[in-house]
This record gives structure tokens, sequence and C-alpha cells, in this order.
């Protein structure tokens, strides 16, 4: 039944609970001893135990003989089925098909939490140049600098993102990083002119890329990205792609409006 105004919106303590034992897992702890797990949730051995006995008998956790705990395989179930319902996949689907033909690069599909202000790696079209980009689906990473970053918050008006910039802690990932939020806005500006953000070396060294915002009415839903090494990424082929990839993002997401009258893409 749907909540109503007169119902208590209080969070269920015991639902918290085991969402902060799945979410204890991550690349660097992909297993967990028992004492551990309690340790990362701050919860006594025994609540932990019991929490995890019951994600293990429902698939989200699996334990080995030795006792250590990891993510279950119910969960790739769960994960398979975001990403065929999201709208964010629907809609981008015949602009991805397009970029990966024209392009041959390594395609990113990054959603995002306006809640936490985070981006997720949806899906992604691996190159199919021997010397390419990976990046795992279902990252998580906080908004920041970068093409992803400054793309989804060019699609915000510009009160919007000039307010949450100066709110984003900005992490240095490289010596190219931005970390000054004026000089962030002032890139977040320059995106929204020109349809497309950029960045060379500011995420991961070595690597370049551009992205687009996608919305469908309302704050955007993600950005879609080529990310390239940075030997094939000069500005001048990021322009290219950043053009091409704007426009096909006005032409082929209907729910933008469609394709203008009369309008010709431009070519990647």
């Amino acid at each position: 039944m749907p909540e109503t105004s007169g119902t208590s919106s209080q969070p269920v303590q015991s639902v918290n609970r085991a969402v902060d034992i799945l979410l204890a897992f991550n690349a660097a702890h992909p297993e967990l001893t028992l004492r551990e797990l309690a340790e990362t949730v701050g919860l006594p051995l025994s609540s932990t135990h019991r929490l995890a006995r019951t994600l293990v008998e429902r698939g989200f956790l699996r334990q080995d003989d030795w006792g250590t705990y990891a993510l279950g395989t119910r969960l790739l179930e769960l994960g398979g089925l975001v990403s065929n319902s999201s709208p964010l996949i629907s809609v981008t689907a015949d602009m991805v098909r397009e970029i990966a033909g024209h392009t041959g690069e390594t395609i990113l599909i990054a959603g995002v939490n306006w809640i936490d202000n985070s981006v997720v790696i949806m899906s992604r079209v691996d190159s199919v140049h021997p010397l390419s980009v990976a990046s795992p689906v279902g990252k998580r990473s906080a908004l920041a600098s970068g093409c992803i970053g400054k793309a989804v918050l060019s699609g915000l008006d510009v009160e919007e993102s000039d307010a949450l910039i100066p709110r984003i802690h900005l992490v240095r990932r490289t010596p190219e990083t931005v970390i000054d939020p004026d000089t962030l806005i002032r890139e977040v500006a320059l995106a929204r002119r020109r349809g497309y953000a950029t960045d060379s070396n500011e995420y991961i060294p070595g690597v370049s890329g551009v992205a687009v915002p996608v919305a469908v009415g309302g704050r955007p839903l993600g950005a879609v990205a080529v990310i390239v090494p940075a030997t094939r990424g000069s500005k001048a082929r990021l322009a290219e792609i950043g053009a091409g990839l704007a426009d096909l993002a006005a032409t082929t997401i209907e729910p933008l409006g469609g394709r203008p009258p009369g309008r010709t893409r431009k070519s990647l």
C-alpha cells in the first residue's frame, strides 16, 4: 500500500543493518570474516551473525568452508534486472550502438544518484582496439571532476550546478584533477555551451574521455561517455567525438524531443 502523508517515514533498523552488511563489501575487501564484518558495520558479533546467516539463506551472501563471507549470486540476478529495466539504458540504446560502430572505443553508460551525488557505471561496451580502457560495471564513485561528472552537472540549471559544486568533495586523483570549485564551475559552463564535457588524465592517468548528459525531463538520469587511452585522445579527436555525441543525444533519444526537422547528424 502506498505510504500516506500520515505514515511514519522512519527507517527500519533491521533493513538498514542488512544493507550496511551488503555495502561493507567492495573491490578492496571482496571477502570478510564475521569479525571483520561486525567491525565494519559496528554491530555485535551475535547480531552480525544472525543478519549474515539470513542473507546467506536468501542468496545475498555466500559463506565458504572457512566461514568467510562474500556477496552472493542473487545480486547478479538483481543487477541484471536493474540494467534491463533502466530508463537510461533504454533511451540510449540506439545512441550507444551508433557510437560504438563509429569509434570502436569503450562506451560507458553511467547513472547518477542525486540523493548522495554519486555516479555508477551501469553498462559498458568494450573497445575493439588492442589498447583499451576498462571500467567495471557497478563501480560507484562520488560525483566529481572528469568527463562524466562534468557532463551530468552541465545538464542541471546553472543556478543549481553553481550551488552544488562547492558542496562536492573534490579529491585529487591525478596531477591534472580539477579540485578548485571555481575552475569546475567554469568547465561545467563550457560543457553546457558546447553540449559535451571532456577530460584528459584528470580521473585516471593516461586516460581521456568525452561525455554528454542524458535527461528525460528534469535532472539528468546520467551520461554516456566515450573513454580512450590518452594516446588516442587528442583535443581534436575528443572535440570531434563530443560534437557527434551531442548530436546523437539530440537526434536519437526520442523522449528529448526526437530529431529536429531538417537536422543532419555530425559524423563521429
